[in-house]
């Protein structure tokens, strides 16, 4: 079985967005380098880098982590805000990560994009949900093959595109 603690954030977004991106990523079958859109996520990750200081925490790497109120708020910046869902599962999944491993009492995050903020709240039914989730993706990966392509929104402009089309 795929050892579940070897699941990042990047696996529950891409399985959340495309399950066939997140089993050949867990192959380190990597999207094309070249492709329009992983330069231009290199080029904002760089300028986040110089601006941020990634708060790097296990095998997670998330943007920011502070106390609000009493409580801790972790929070991730998107390029964009195509697939709200996968940021919020890829936030949710780092704000479980956290409350587990450091036994935090409360902790809430935010999605940032432009203009547009997701709120998630660290509660048992999204910690239930992610905890579904994560073992879902682990039981997935495990497979030997990669899912059948399908076409869906995100196609367009994946970076793995070449691999499926």
């Amino acid at each position: 079985m795929f050892n579940p603690s070897l699941i990042t954030g990047t696996h529950i977004n891409y399985y959340t967005t495309c399950k066939r991106e997140a089993w050949l990523y867990s192959r380190k079958i990597h999207a094309d380098q070249w492709d329009e859109n992983i330069l231009m996520g290199k080029a904002l990750s760089d300028i986040k880098e110089e601006q941020l200081h990634q708060f790097p925490f296990s095998n997670l790497k998330f943007d920011k982590i502070g106390k609000q109120r009493g409580h801790y708020l972790v929070t991730e910046y998107k390029k964009s805000m195509k697939n709200p869902k996968a940021a919020k599962m890829q936030l949710l999944f780092y704000m479980y990560q956290l409350k587990t491993s450091l036994k935090l009492k409360e902790i809430n995050g935010k999605v940032i994009s432009g203009k547009k903020v997701i709120y998630v709240e660290g509660n048992e039914e999204n910690f239930s949900l992610i905890e579904a989730l994560i073992e879902e993706v682990a039981d997935f990966l495990d497979s030997p093959k990669p899912p059948s392509f399908i076409l869906n929104n995100f196609c367009k402009s994946c970076g793995y595109r070449e691999y499926c089309l």
